[in-house]
């Protein structure tokens, strides 16, 4: 096999020079050109669902009682699994390219779209009994259906989202982030007049706020389908090789299913802290001011998403070319710019303390719980930037496996209790359960900064070349 090809700004030569300020710069920018585009894609994507939460909350607050209920538990249930399960292909993908195996890489996407598939079947069955099991759960029967109708109607874009994932992770990890900016943009242009129309034209509610979502995802599957298949840029990498496609479904799932622990470990937690939030006195404004704390986070956790997966992309494209140098210095330019970029907004939320609330609730007593919880909401603005980079480390190397571990630790032996005994024990309600989740994103960076640090790059570029170009596939 021909030895992948080095571009003459990335030969870097071992020892003290991998560290030259000169070899520093160019990763970033780098980094910086394909984070900038993917932190547009996420926050695109990221407003979909809530445009359409938006729009059905103004038929009446029923309705936007039901859609809220609705989206946290598909989210739980469906999307996050989806969206964790293709960090696999960060994996397979992004060392495939780096090792030059580009037929390999649309085996990979096509066996992840064939398991993604099945994977959706049983959710959906799962989402059509979604009004009997909340119902079951002590939720209010009138917010149960409303909540029961608009899984239904989702259901659709589930299995787009099947297929928009893989391909997602197919294009980020070639480099090619300039087509996924240009098409998640184009469908939430699309989907603000869908989401309308459906809802306010055609009267069909909520229902038609979950319909609009359906379309809009398989509108962007469409594009992302057509583009794979006639851009010349996708010309060596869309092949399908048959006699690789059972092996390259094993790998999906040996990589696949630890990469889903680690990102939904982190979504149910924030989930559950919501469901906490509900049992403290006051649960009103316990219940507000968490969400506007976690709207916030979210908001702000599409930067280091965007780095999170330039990273990746990066550090997975140099282990399967056997640069472990370039990909040490890439995870250091991925720290690099998320300590500017938590300085920065960390600084301006703090600043802006008083005022966030107003932007959620005209309430003096919720602005001012919001202001109160700031401090704790700047820490987690960098403990989240820290813990996104390294992910992206785990997810490029291909040691999901440790970062699941470390969100069990972290989160559920650790954080989750710290919180609950704060809110509960000791009485610091929200603030207690918000101090939990700063804990565990602490203790969860500790964990990645460690194993990050202790890392042989030699080694793992040799368990990359290995993995991608032998022919037996090995799972190393």
């Amino acid at each position: 096999m021909e030895e992948p090809f080095l571009t003459r700004d990335e030969q870097l030569v071992p020892g003290k020079a991998t560290w030259q300020r000169g070899q520093l710069i160019v990763e970033l920018k780098k980094v910086s050109l394909l984070a900038a585009p993917m932190a547009t894609v996420t926050i695109a994507q990221f407003l979909l669902p809530i445009i359409s939460v938006m729009v059905a909350g103004h038929v009446s607050e029923l309705q936007l009682s039901g859609v809220a209920l609705a989206t946290s538990f598909t989210n739980v249930t469906g999307f996050s699994i989806m969206y964790g399960l293709v960090g696999a292909l960060e994996t397979l993908c992004g060392q495939a390219y780096g090792a030059k195996q580009y037929e390999k890489i649309g085996t990979y996407t096509y066996s992840a779209i064939a398991s993604n598939i099945p994977i959706s079947f049983l959710i959906s069955i799962l989402w059509i009994y979604i009004e009997n099991l909340l119902v079951s759960l002590g939720q209010d029967p009138d917010i149960s259906r409303v909540a029961g109708s608009y899984a239904f109607w989702l259901i659709p874009a589930l299995f787009a989202q099947a297929v928009v994932t893989p391909f997602t992770r197919f294009l980020q990890t070639q480099g090619l982030v300039l087509p996924l900016l240009y098409t998640s943009v184009t469908t939430l242009l699309f989907h603000v007049p869908v989401c309308w129309i459906f809802v306010s034209v055609f009267g069909l509610g909520s229902n038609g706020a979950a319909l609009a979502i359906s379309v809009s995802y398989w509108f962007n599957a469409v594009i992302l389908i057509c583009y794979v298949r006639f851009s010349s840029s996708c010309e060596k990498t869309r092949g399908f090789v048959s006699d690789d496609f059972v092996s390259c479904v094993k790998q999906f799932f040996h990589f696949g299913i630890p990469s889903a622990a680690m990102t939904c470990l982190e979504w149910w937690l924030f989930e559950l802290l919501i469901l906490c939030s509900g049992l403290l006195p006051n649960p009103k404004l316990e219940t507000s001011v968490l969400s506007i704390c976690l709207t916030t986070a979210a908001l702000h956790y599409v930067i280091p998403a965007g780095v999170s997966a330039a990273v990746s992309t990066r550090v997975s494209n140099k282990l399967g070319a056997g640069d472990p140098q370039v990909a040490r210095v890439s995870v250091l330019a991925g720290l690099c710019i998320w300590l500017v970029e938590s300085a920065i907004l960390s600084t301006v939320l703090f600043t802006c303390k008083n005022f966030v609330g107003y932007a959620f609730s005209n309430s003096k007593e919720v602005v001012d719980y919001v202001a109160d919880l700031s401090p704790l909401l700047c820490l987690s603005f960098v403990l989240d930037g820290l813990t996104a980079v390294l992910n992206g480390v785990a997810r490029g190397s291909g040691w999901q496996h440790i970062g699941a571990w470390a969100n069990v630790v972290a989160y559920y032996l650790v954080g989750g209790p710290v919180g609950i005994y704060l809110a509960f024990g000791l009485g610091l309600n929200g603030k207690g359960l918000w101090c939990g989740v700063v804990v565990g994103s602490a203790v969860q960076g500790t964990i990645l900064a460690i194993v990050t640090a202790s890392m042989n790059w030699k080694e793992q570029a040799g368990k990359a070349r290995k993995r991608i170009v032998s022919t037996e596939n090995g799972l190393a």
